[in-house]
């Protein structure tokens, strides 16, 4: 999943995971981001998953929507700010 075009979207899913499993996050912004991620795992989407190339098209704008709402309380869990902490 982190390979091509999906890597910047899977870096994004990474983040919003690094803020659910955040105690000291907001629990409005973690509604967002597991409301989010539920979303993309879920069967039931807006365009089924199994037509090619548009069916994760609603998935990837679920996140990339999710993603622009948190952007401040997301900033902390970049890839390089993680590596920093590690």
């Amino acid at each position: 999943m982190n390979k091509g075009e999906l890597k910047e979207v899977w870096e994004k899913v990474m983040q919003l995971w690094e803020l659910i499993k955040d105690p000291n996050a907001a629990w409005g912004s973690k509604a967002i981001a597991i409301g989010a991620l539920l979303y993309t795992i879920s069967p039931i989407d807006a365009i089924p998953d199994i037509i090619p190339i548009i069916g994760l098209s609603d998935d990837a704008a679920v996140i990339l929507a999710a993603v622009v709402s948190l952007s401040s309380a997301l900033a902390k869990y970049s890839k390089d700010d993680l590596k920093k902490i590690s």
